[in-house]
Protein backbone atom coordinates (compact mmCIF):
# COMPACT_ATOMS: atom_id res chain seq x y z
CA UNK A 1 0.00 0.00 0.00
CA UNK A 2 1.18 3.52 -0.65
CA UNK A 3 0.15 6.22 1.09
CA UNK A 4 0.94 9.89 0.41
CA UNK A 5 2.32 11.38 3.72
CA UNK A 6 4.33 14.14 4.74
CA UNK A 7 7.25 14.70 7.40
CA UNK A 8 9.44 16.35 9.42
CA UNK A 9 13.43 15.87 9.47
CA UNK A 10 16.66 17.17 9.95
CA UNK A 11 19.33 17.39 7.76
CA UNK A 12 22.40 15.70 8.80
CA UNK A 13 19.86 12.14 9.12
CA UNK A 14 18.59 12.52 5.23
CA UNK A 15 22.77 12.94 4.41
CA UNK A 16 24.17 10.01 7.25
CA UNK A 17 21.32 7.89 5.91
CA UNK A 18 22.02 8.10 2.14
CA UNK A 19 20.01 7.81 -1.40
CA UNK A 20 18.68 4.38 -0.82
CA UNK A 21 16.69 5.42 2.17
CA UNK A 22 15.61 8.57 0.27
CA UNK A 23 14.66 6.38 -2.42
CA UNK A 24 12.65 4.03 0.02
CA UNK A 25 11.04 7.17 1.33
CA UNK A 26 9.81 8.35 -1.96
CA UNK A 27 8.43 4.95 -3.09
CA UNK A 28 6.53 4.81 0.31
CA UNK A 29 4.77 7.77 -0.68
CA UNK A 30 6.69 10.65 0.97
CA UNK A 31 5.49 13.39 -0.93
CA UNK A 32 7.35 16.40 0.79
CA UNK A 33 10.05 16.38 4.15
CA UNK A 34 10.04 19.67 6.09
CA UNK A 35 13.38 20.43 7.14
CA UNK A 36 14.88 21.92 10.27
CA UNK A 37 17.09 24.19 8.36
CA UNK A 38 16.93 27.26 10.48
CA UNK A 39 19.83 29.21 9.16
CA UNK A 40 22.45 29.52 6.34
CA UNK A 41 25.20 30.90 8.24
CA UNK A 42 27.14 28.02 10.04
CA UNK A 43 27.81 30.41 12.97
CA UNK A 44 24.39 30.54 14.09
CA UNK A 45 23.62 27.05 13.41
CA UNK A 46 26.49 26.10 16.07
CA UNK A 47 25.37 29.01 18.60
CA UNK A 48 22.14 27.22 18.45
CA UNK A 49 23.62 23.91 19.31
CA UNK A 50 21.70 22.09 16.26
CA UNK A 51 24.59 19.73 15.29
CA UNK A 52 23.84 20.22 11.32
CA UNK A 53 26.29 21.61 9.04
CA UNK A 54 25.14 24.27 5.96
CA UNK A 55 26.51 21.56 3.48
CA UNK A 56 24.67 19.02 4.98
CA UNK A 57 21.36 21.10 4.09
CA UNK A 58 22.21 21.89 0.61
CA UNK A 59 23.47 18.33 -0.09
CA UNK A 60 19.95 17.02 1.92
CA UNK A 61 17.48 19.40 -0.37
CA UNK A 62 19.74 18.04 -3.53
CA UNK A 63 19.39 14.41 -1.97
CA UNK A 64 15.24 15.09 -1.79
CA UNK A 65 14.54 16.93 -5.22
CA UNK A 66 16.58 14.26 -7.10
CA UNK A 67 14.31 10.78 -5.53
CA UNK A 68 11.15 13.51 -6.37
CA UNK A 69 10.23 14.92 -3.26
CA UNK A 70 9.34 18.32 -2.13
CA UNK A 71 11.16 20.10 0.42
CA UNK A 72 9.88 22.20 2.59
CA UNK A 73 12.54 24.56 4.97
CA UNK A 74 11.56 25.56 8.97
CA UNK A 75 13.80 29.18 9.56
CA UNK A 76 14.35 30.90 11.95
CA UNK A 77 15.70 34.76 12.32
CA UNK A 78 16.62 36.55 15.71
CA UNK A 79 19.35 34.09 17.53
CA UNK A 80 21.45 36.56 19.96
CA UNK A 81 24.15 37.53 18.15
CA UNK A 82 22.92 36.57 14.31
CA UNK A 83 23.91 39.84 12.29
CA UNK A 84 22.50 41.07 8.78
CA UNK A 85 25.35 38.81 6.93
CA UNK A 86 24.21 35.49 8.66
CA UNK A 87 20.64 36.72 7.77
CA UNK A 88 21.62 36.81 3.90
CA UNK A 89 23.61 34.00 4.01
CA UNK A 90 20.06 32.07 5.15
CA UNK A 91 18.12 34.13 1.81
CA UNK A 92 20.96 33.27 -0.13
CA UNK A 93 20.64 29.20 1.17
CA UNK A 94 16.39 29.51 0.22
CA UNK A 95 17.91 30.91 -3.07
CA UNK A 96 20.63 28.14 -3.85
CA UNK A 97 18.45 24.89 -2.61
CA UNK A 98 15.11 26.68 -3.86
CA UNK A 99 12.99 24.68 -1.45
CA UNK A 100 9.10 23.94 -2.42
CA UNK A 101 7.79 25.89 0.63
CA UNK A 102 8.96 27.78 3.38
CA UNK A 103 7.92 28.48 6.74
CA UNK A 104 9.43 31.65 9.00
CA UNK A 105 9.74 32.41 12.74
CA UNK A 106 11.80 34.15 15.32
CA UNK A 107 13.98 32.18 18.01
CA UNK A 108 11.30 31.22 20.55
CA UNK A 109 13.15 30.23 24.21
CA UNK A 110 11.69 27.32 25.10
CA UNK A 111 11.82 26.33 29.22
CA UNK A 112 14.98 23.98 29.98
CA UNK A 113 16.98 25.22 27.34
CA UNK A 114 20.20 27.07 27.96
CA UNK A 115 19.13 29.52 25.19
CA UNK A 116 16.05 29.73 28.00
CA UNK A 117 18.12 30.30 30.72
CA UNK A 118 20.55 33.22 28.80
CA UNK A 119 17.36 35.27 28.25
CA UNK A 120 14.77 34.39 30.96
CA UNK A 121 15.20 38.06 32.86
CA UNK A 122 14.35 39.64 29.54
CA UNK A 123 10.80 37.70 29.35
CA UNK A 124 7.63 39.54 30.06
CA UNK A 125 4.09 38.82 30.58
CA UNK A 126 4.30 37.55 26.84
CA UNK A 127 5.47 33.89 26.85
CA UNK A 128 3.78 32.84 23.80
CA UNK A 129 2.87 34.24 20.09
CA UNK A 130 -0.65 35.02 19.36
CA UNK A 131 -0.62 32.72 16.15
CA UNK A 132 2.28 31.63 14.07
CA UNK A 133 2.67 35.21 12.24
CA UNK A 134 2.82 36.74 15.20
CA UNK A 135 7.07 36.93 14.92
CA UNK A 136 7.05 39.11 18.07
CA UNK A 137 10.28 39.01 19.85
CA UNK A 138 10.25 37.72 23.42
CA UNK A 139 13.72 39.67 24.57
CA UNK A 140 16.18 41.57 23.10
CA UNK A 141 16.62 40.18 19.86
CA UNK A 142 19.18 41.24 17.07
CA UNK A 143 16.29 43.25 15.94
CA UNK A 144 13.62 45.18 16.98
CA UNK A 145 10.09 42.98 16.24
CA UNK A 146 8.87 45.53 13.53
CA UNK A 147 12.47 44.76 11.43
CA UNK A 148 11.48 40.45 11.53
CA UNK A 149 8.14 41.68 10.25
CA UNK A 150 9.31 43.07 7.40
CA UNK A 151 11.67 40.17 6.98
CA UNK A 152 8.94 37.99 6.89
CA UNK A 153 7.52 40.17 3.65
CA UNK A 154 10.92 40.73 1.86
CA UNK A 155 11.63 36.76 2.08
CA UNK A 156 8.36 35.54 0.83
CA UNK A 157 7.97 38.09 -1.98
CA UNK A 158 10.99 36.97 -3.20
CA UNK A 159 10.42 33.26 -2.45
CA UNK A 160 7.11 33.52 -4.87
CA UNK A 161 8.66 35.62 -7.31
CA UNK A 162 11.36 32.73 -7.97
CA UNK A 163 8.98 30.12 -7.58
CA UNK A 164 6.55 31.72 -9.84
CA UNK A 165 8.76 31.90 -12.65
CA UNK A 166 9.82 28.39 -12.16
CA UNK A 167 6.46 27.03 -12.12
CA UNK A 168 5.43 28.83 -15.55
CA UNK A 169 8.15 27.78 -17.46
CA UNK A 170 8.55 24.18 -15.74
CA UNK A 171 5.77 22.15 -18.30
CA UNK A 172 4.17 25.03 -19.87
CA UNK A 173 1.53 23.02 -21.67
CA UNK A 174 0.75 21.62 -18.72
CA UNK A 175 -0.53 24.75 -17.08
CA UNK A 176 -3.76 26.47 -18.67
CA UNK A 177 -2.96 29.58 -20.42
CA UNK A 178 -4.92 31.93 -18.26
CA UNK A 179 -2.88 30.21 -14.83
CA UNK A 180 0.33 31.62 -17.01
CA UNK A 181 -0.95 35.06 -17.05
CA UNK A 182 -2.14 35.23 -14.14
CA UNK A 183 1.44 34.15 -12.78
CA UNK A 184 3.11 35.92 -14.54
CA UNK A 185 1.36 39.23 -13.18
CA UNK A 186 2.11 37.90 -9.87
CA UNK A 187 5.51 37.24 -10.25
CA UNK A 188 6.02 40.69 -11.95
CA UNK A 189 4.61 42.53 -9.10
CA UNK A 190 6.58 40.91 -6.74
CA UNK A 191 9.76 42.06 -8.35
CA UNK A 192 8.33 45.39 -8.80
CA UNK A 193 7.73 46.24 -5.27
CA UNK A 194 10.42 44.13 -3.74
CA UNK A 195 12.71 46.89 -4.08
CA UNK A 196 10.90 49.32 -1.80
CA UNK A 197 10.63 46.13 0.87
CA UNK A 198 14.38 45.92 0.81
CA UNK A 199 14.31 49.51 1.66
CA UNK A 200 11.93 49.73 4.53
CA UNK A 201 14.00 46.53 5.74
CA UNK A 202 17.30 48.54 5.88
CA UNK A 203 15.53 51.20 7.37
CA UNK A 204 14.30 49.15 10.37
CA UNK A 205 17.85 47.45 10.61
CA UNK A 206 19.15 50.79 10.89
CA UNK A 207 16.99 52.15 14.09
CA UNK A 208 19.14 52.25 17.60
CA UNK A 209 18.88 48.57 18.76
CA UNK A 210 21.07 46.73 21.08
CA UNK A 211 20.18 42.94 21.15
CA UNK A 212 21.85 40.12 23.44
CA UNK A 213 25.64 39.21 22.97
CA UNK A 214 25.92 35.64 21.72
CA UNK A 215 26.52 33.00 24.64
CA UNK A 216 28.47 30.50 24.84
CA UNK A 217 27.91 27.19 23.79
CA UNK A 218 28.40 23.38 23.19
CA UNK A 219 30.49 22.09 20.08
CA UNK A 220 28.79 20.82 16.74
CA UNK A 221 30.11 17.46 17.61
CA UNK A 222 28.57 17.70 20.81
CA UNK A 223 25.22 18.66 19.52
CA UNK A 224 25.56 16.09 16.69
CA UNK A 225 25.81 13.40 19.44
CA UNK A 226 22.09 12.02 20.18
CA UNK A 227 21.19 12.40 24.18
CA UNK A 228 20.49 9.21 26.30
CA UNK A 229 17.35 7.68 25.92
CA UNK A 230 15.91 6.20 29.02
Amino acid sequence: MRVPFKCLSRADLIVRHGAAEVSALARAGCEIIWLGAESGSQTILDAMEKGTTVAQIYEAAEKLHEAGIRVGFFLQFGYPGETRADIEQTLQMVRDCQPDDIGMSVSYPLPGTRFYDNVREQLGEKQNWRDSADLAMMYRGPFATPFYRQLHVVMHKEFRARKGWREVWENPHKRPWLWRVREVAAVAYRWLTLPLARWQLNRLAQLPHTGLPPAPHMSLQEAARPSVQD
